[in-house]
């Protein structure tokens, strides 16, 4: 008979718990999300918790600080006062950017190009870019789609906001309790193993914190900072493009040309010297955003060269679509860390 003492018996108990284990992550895989949801967020403001509790203020003989409850909820209920300025708007401005794509044809057909063409393009040949009928087309069933189901996307918005609420809850309660919930999580493992992920959880929080507060947070500033600038030009649509740029700049590289490109068709319209104004304005707050907030914020925790950031997006879009794009760089960045650390371990055991 197969015992669990001979070779082939751990094998095959290994298999067993393996396939049981998948099991119960395909039956359980709502609440696999919403763990690992509250994973990514933990290790993403357990950096942020960390400056809190280390910042102190001396009174006389004495010295105030914070501890992780406390600094835990000072976070949380900044982060709650952001949400509901963020979401007392989102109806009308989901409205606005549904009314943008419905109109983009009328928008399109007041650009007026050189008759000279630009860069080896005629005129004919630039205005059957602007006006391919696929991609005009399929922008007005989005609008539509936007402007028919504000009421569904509210909702759907609010649902996100109830689960990101029990995310942010459970987060909390493993940042609090970090360091217990470690040691119960590694005790079945060996002391080589405990002492390897003791060493990797640091500059992966540091990675994780760092795009979050880096790219969500430069991000939604940017879209600010676009709509108020929009708004003082006049430019139609400001609410909506502020939107658009700070979720099309989720995704580096490409995110912020294709909102450069909607500001530019949206203040075509306008007074000339108004909409090259708000268009450089624009243009200038994502370089700011791109060449002096991201490498101090992000690059030196993400660990991307320009190169593998761009594979990292290109293969995250090509798996998921925009949400893969998103997702990509923290988890490339993630890999990177893991495969420089066991690198470096292995070449160390080589070299003894």
């Amino acid at each position: 008979m197969l015992n669990g003492k001979t070779p082939l018996g751990k094998y095959l108990q290994r298999i067993l718990i393996i396939a049981v284990a998948i099991y119960l992550v395909f039956r359980l895989r709502q609440t696999v999300q919403l763990l690992l949801t509250s994973l990514f967020l933990a290790g993403a403001i357990t950096p942020i918790i960390e400056q809190m509790t280390n910042f102190r203020i001396k009174v006389k003989q004495w010295e105030i600080g914070l501890n992780r409850i406390w600094a835990v909820s000072l976070l949380y209920l900044f982060l709650l006062i952001v949400i509901v300025l963020a979401i007392a708007p989102a109806p009308q401005i989901i409205q606005e950017l549904g009314q943008f794509f419905i109109k983009l044809p009328n928008l399109l057909e007041q650009i007026q190009l050189p008759k000279s063409g630009i860069a080896n393009f005629s005129q004919d040949q630039l205005n059957h870019i602007l006006q391919t009928q696929p991609l005009i087309d399929q922008a007005q069933n989005f609008g539509k789609d936007i402007v028919s189901q504000t009421f569904v996307f509210t909702l759907q918005v609010v649902n996100a906001i109830g689960v990101g609420v029990l995310s942010m809850l459970l987060a909390a309660y493993m940042v609090v309790h970090s360091d217990s919930l470690l040691r119960r999580c590694l005790r079945p493992f060996s002391k080589q193993i405990r002492q390897e992920v003791e060493i990797l959880i640091p500059p992966i929080t540091r990675c994780l914190g760092a795009y979050v507060v880096g790219r969500v947070g430069t991000s939604s500033l940017l879209g600010f900072c676009t709509y108020l600038t929009l708004s003082i030009c006049g430019i139609p649509y400001a609410g909506a493009l502020g939107l658009l740029v700070a979720i099309a700049n989720l995704v580096p590289y490409i995110g912020g040309l294709m909102a450069l490109a909607a500001i530019f068709i949206a203040a075509w319209g306008v007074d000339f010297n108004r909409g090259a104004i708000a268009l450089f304005i624009c243009f200038a707050l994502q370089q700011i955003e791109a060449f002096i907030l991201q490498p101090w914020l992000v690059a030196p925790y993400l660990n991307l060269d320009p190169f593998e950031l761009l594979l990292s997006i290109i293969v995250g879009a090509e798996l998921f679509g925009v949400v893969g794009a998103i997702i990509a760089p923290p988890i490339a960045g993630t890999s990177r860390i893991l495969f420089k650390h066991f690198a470096v371990s292995t070449t160390n055991t080589d070299n003894e």
